[in-house]
């Protein structure tokens, strides 16, 4: 379960019902009260809705992001030349090896 939080400035609301009709309303709309503090700021959280659908929009994005190998080792391991060196490419490196010659 994931959380969103609110920090409501209960001070600085000018409503004619007060805190009470407030909280209330964001209530309301999902918001749990978790404290109130001795300067008047109240805290709230609700769940976040709806996390199927942003794994599922992570997923197409990855997805989307895929890119082609550009180094192939002889025993078909590849790396994307993004993010750090692979493990295989860099023992070739360590060992003196020109790593241009397993570029595709």
């Amino acid at each position: 379960m994931q959380w969103e939080y609110r920090k409501v400035l209960l001070n600085e609301h000018h409503r004619r019902e007060g805190d009470l009709y407030l909280l209330c309303d964001v209530g309301g709309r999902g918001w749990e009260l978790v404290t109130i503090t001795a300067n008047n700021v109240a805290y709230l959280k609700r769940e976040v809705l709806q996390i199927p659908e942003r794994e599922e929009l992570d997923e197409q994005q990855n997805h989307a992001a895929e890119t082609k190998a550009k180094y192939r080792s002889p025993a078909t391991e590849t790396w994307s030349g993004r993010g750090r060196m692979a493990t295989w490419l860099k023992n070739k490196q360590d060992a003196g090896e020109e790593i241009e010659m397993y570029r595709v």
